[in-house]
């Protein structure tokens, strides 16, 4: 049985001499993928993320056009 690690990050580490080694990939190991090569954690994830940022723009857009009626009163 082969193990699965999935990319979720880029880090930055210090080496022994204090200087950066900047870009270092973070893998976890993951049980299983789903079709779209995500796993579960992670496609829950993108859907809250999705769902939050939806509502934030709902949310301006509805404040914009408050606005606008105000300015053609």
């Amino acid at each position: 049985m082969s193990e699965t690690y999935q990319k979720v990050a880029y880090i930055g580490l210090r080496n022994t001499d204090g200087s950066y080694l900047m870009n270092v990939p973070l893998y976890i190991k993951v049980s299983e993928v789903n079709k779209n090569g995500l796993t579960e954690m992670q496609e829950d994830l993108i859907h809250r993320i999705s769902e939050i940022m939806m509502k934030r723009y709902e949310k301006q857009i509805n404040e914009e056009f408050e606005r606008r009626k105000k300015e053609k009163k």
